[in-house]
């Protein structure tokens, strides 16, 4: 039997990442305090990662867990109204946000294919969380 060079396995990856925001004061805003400089500890998981090239080589692995998790580590302790500039993402630093940059980092960086990226503001454990989802 030949060996199947598009792989089936697919992986999700949790990482943490400690962060400040500040949104624009506007009416979406239902109470002001995300208009003032204040942090949060982030959740983010990422789901059904996939190789979009052949495994060649016959690893059989996915990718390195390591390198999704560099690419949280761009937010992590930083201000994310500046890293969205420095990375050219001209959107608000929501939740909502934070989730497509960390796609879109993924997928424009790696041949990889990402079902969905969720990311929870002032993690305290799951039975607490509230999600922001971005998905394709």
């Amino acid at each position: 039997m030949g060996r199947n060079k598009y792989m089936n396995h697919k992986i999700n990856v949790r990482h943490f990442f400690d962060a400040s925001h500040q949104l624009t004061d506007s009416p979406d805003l239902a109470t002001k305090e995300c208009a003032r400089l204040h942090g949060h500890t982030y959740c983010v998981d990422v789901f059904d990662i996939k190789r979009c090239t052949p495994d060649d080589n016959g690893s059989g692995m996915v990718i390195d867990f390591k390198i999704i998790k560099s690419i949280v580590d761009i937010l992590d302790h930083r201000h994310i109204n500046d890293v969205f500039i420095k990375y050219g993402f001209h959107k608000q630093p929501t939740a909502e946000n934070i989730a497509q940059f960390i796609y879109e980092r993924i997928v424009n960086n790696y041949p990889l294919y990402v079902r969905e990226v969720r990311i929870a503001e002032g993690y305290k454990g799951e039975d607490r969380a509230s999600w922001a989802i971005y998905s394709v």
